[in-house]
């Protein structure tokens, strides 16, 4: 006779828990495979979205178009990628980014660019029917666009041109009409330091010692006041400054990328950083200042009714000694002539890598690596006023780096990125 064996209930919970283990390992394993595959497509597809916003921008590149149109790449369209390019303005600086999506992915990259130019040349000087002359130590390195008359030796204060050639490089004739900047840069600085210009934006309140950081994928950050003292202070990105009267930042200030706009901007001894200076009467730099890549000092005077000439000896755009600025230093003005003194003055031993653009007078005693372009040059020297002379400035052209870019010239589009933003 057989008996039956009873199983025990607890050995048949042990089966179904292993059991269930076991399912739940391969549900898990299964799901890890297929979070594998999709991740991978994924990030296949990052990498074809950011290749796409690069190329988009090497497309935009060389085309004139205007800042409410958006521009469209049609080289992606074949893989599903639509590809969208967009000019804007951050202070005078073209601000330009490229969008790729695909499905609900998307990619944007942006930055500032400009124009490179490897035949820059290194003085334009306007037409004026008189000849210029060179004294003291100056000297010019690179292409000069001069005057009918030409270049001769002069002598100030006892101190004559010892040098042996006058140019050194190629010798052009200038015209009497400087080139052009790019229309949108010239209606942006205006646009920006007229009376009635009032930023647009989120407001926050100013404060010494305050620290911010804002991304230009975000709303442009506006600090506002009568006088803005930056003391203390850390500002760094898509945030503007707008004073009704004046700002001054002191040494102890950080600031990246921002933008300054107010009549008057005084910048004190010491002070590095990277930014935008925009100003409708005076700019003014102290000693051992370092202004980093790509920072703009830029002053647009309004076109004034009055027949008197322009009386102050105060220059609008001053550079002191000790201090260097990369990028650009821009004076224009409505008016037709303002008198015999400067308007921009670059002291001795203060540099500036890039370009200096002077609608009228430029007093230049320090140097300028890269490119000026001037209505004239002055010197003036123990009460005396001499028009059209060069007086221990230096220019040179070729020193300046190729991967610099410049404010863009009327008909000549953009091709370079001069830094990448955030």
């Amino acid at each position: 006779m057989i008996w039956a064996k009873k199983i025990r209930g607890g050995a048949l919970q042990f089966v179904l828990f292993i059991g269930a283990l076991i399912a739940v390992l391969l549900m898990a394993f299964v799901l890890l495979s297929y979070s594998h595959i999709l991740f991978k497509k994924k990030t296949d597809v990052t990498v074809e979205l950011i290749q796409a916003a690069d190329k988009g921008l090497e497309y935009s590149f060389g085309k004139l178009w205007s800042s409410n149109e958006v521009l469209e790449n049609p080289k992606d369209n074949g893989i599903g990628i639509q590809t969208k390019i967009q000019r804007n303005h951050w202070g005078i600086l073209e601000l330009r980014s490229a969008s790729a999506q695909k499905g609900k992915l998307q990619f944007t990259k942006m930055g500032f660019v400009g124009q490179a130019n490897e035949n820059r040349p290194a003085l334009y000087l306007k037409e004026n029917q008189r000849p210029m002359v060179i004294a003291g130590d100056a000297k010019i390195t690179g292409t000069a666009y001069l005057p009918e008359r030409g270049i001769k030796m002069g002598n100030i204060q006892g101190y004559g041109y010892t040098k042996s050639q006058l140019i050194y490089g190629e010798k052009q004739r200038s015209t009497s009409k400087l080139p052009e900047l790019d229309e949108a840069v010239t209606q942006q600085l205006k646009k920006t330091t007229q009376f009635s210009f009032e930023p647009q934006g989120n407001e926050v309140g100013y404060k010494k010692g305050m620290v911010v950081k804002n991304s230009f994928k975000e709303e442009t950050q506006i600090i506002k006041g009568f006088l803005i003292d930056l003391e203390l202070t850390q500002l760094t990105g898509n945030i503007m400054v707008w004073a009704t009267n004046k700002i001054v930042v002191h040494s102890s200030a950080q600031l990246q990328d921002v933008i300054l706009v107010a009549p008057h901007i005084q910048i004190q001894d010491g002070v590095s950083g990277n930014f935008q200076a925009l100003a409708s009467e005076q700019i003014a730099v102290g000693k051992n200042c370092l202004l980093d890549y790509p920072s703009v000092l830029a002053v647009q005077r309004p076109k004034t009714y009055s027949k008197e000439k322009d009386q102050s000896n105060t220059p609008n755009i001053f550079l002191e000694k000790g201090t260097s600025v990369s990028g650009m230093v821009v004076y224009l003005d409505e008016n037709e002539e303002n008198g015999l003194r400067a308007h921009i003055k670059i002291e001795e031993n203060a540099q500036v890598l890039g370009e200096v653009y002077c609608t009228q007078n430029l007093e230049l005693k320090g140097s300028v690596v890269g490119s000026v372009t001037t209505n004239a040059l002055v010197a003036l020297e123990n009460g005396n006023i001499y028009q059209n002379h060069l007086f221990h400035g230096r220019i040179d052209a070729p020193s300046l780096p190729s991967e610099y870019a410049a404010l863009p010239l009327a008909d000549q589009p953009a091709n370079q990125v001069m830094k990448w933003l955030y």
